[in-house]
């Protein structure tokens, strides 16, 4: 009589589970021999999020061992995943479906990036997807790569009568109009959120008449301060030949002329840009600018003054 009891036991252990249910996936410590605690950590955790997002119910194995007694811990965190009879028992342990095995190895072109997912009832792997020669900024996305080509077969295995979980729709991306001959292009509407009137102001090079007026007031600031070298030079000089005082007279009105020039040029480069701002966008943008050039006998100065809104 004890034997009809024990197969009917046997089927029922065996009972498949409702296409409803969630997955249940316990995420047992990685294979990364070598590899910084840090990346495995980081690797460990976008998996699980990843598999969150996908409707899966995730147990860490770190979890796991907060709720086992210690001699149950030892035994169960201590077994050799490798072995088929240690992930049944991280199963059973667990109550999981399911008992997922990340890989990471380096190699010099970079790491191989693994998932291995084995089912619990017998410990035989299910699915596994490998990604070679991954960057150290790409491995998120290599493990989410290999978690959606894991998940599909074990699905299917273990869930045979559930749908995929809905993808998020996209937004359609858009699309330039398709031109035609003779056809005028329209223009383009500008995208939500942009303020037009702000793109109605100055020309984005306006302000290169402006750096080279400073640029040329600084040459003129040079041409000035060496004029007035060679002018103290004459006035304190003992010069016994005329033409040596001559050429000295010569030079620093030379360079007394260019340094006028320069900043001449300077002014009419920033009287420029003053302009440019000024005029462009009238009535739409508050722009006051006020050119500014002043020479002393030290040097000079250019710029402008005012504001721009």
């Amino acid at each position: 009589m004890f034997l009809p009891l024990l197969a009917t036991l046997a089927l029922l252990g065996q009972a498949p589970v409702p296409a409803g249910a969630p997955l249940t996936v316990l995420i047992a410590p990685p294979e990364a021999a070598g590899v910084p605690s840090h990346i495995v950590s980081f690797a460990q955790e976008h998996v699980a999020e990843q598999l969150k997002a996908d409707g899966v119910q995730v147990i860490r194995a770190s979890e796991l061992s907060q709720g086992l007694p210690p001699a149950q811990r030892k035994q169960v965190l201590g077994c050799n995943r490798l072995e088929a009879s240690c992930r049944v028992l991280l199963g059973e342990a667990a109550v999981a479906d399911v008992v997922m095995i990340a890989e990471l190895v380096q190699f010099l072109s970079g790491y191989r990036v693994g998932l291995k997912a084995y089912g619990t009832q017998t410990g035989e792997l299910i699915a596994e997807h490998y990604v070679p020669g991954v960057k150290e900024d790409q491995l998120l996305d290599a493990f989410t790569q290999a978690s959606e080509k894991v998940m599909g077969p074990v699905r299917k295995a273990l869930r045979p009568g559930s749908q995929t979980p809905a993808q998020t729709p996209k937004t359609p991306v858009a699309q330039a109009p398709t031109l035609t001959p003779n056809t005028p292009a329209a223009p383009l509407a500008p995208p939500p959120g942009v303020d037009t009137a702000r793109r109605s102001g100055g020309p984005g090079l306006a302000w290169l008449p402006a750096a080279g007026g400073v640029v040329l007031a600084g040459v003129g600031t040079v041409f000035v301060l060496q004029a007035r070298q060679d002018y103290r030079a004459l006035t304190t000089g003992d010069y016994e030949d005329p033409k040596a005082a001559l050429a000295v007279k010569e030079r620093g009105e030379r360079k007394q002329l260019l340094g006028a020039a320069s900043f001449a040029l300077g002014a009419v480069g920033v009287v420029t840009t003053g302009l440019i701002y000024g005029l462009s966008g009238k009535g739409e943008s508050k722009t006051e600018v006020h050119p500014v050039a002043s020479v002393s006998g030290s040097g000079g100065m250019v710029g402008l003054a005012g504001t721009w809104h």
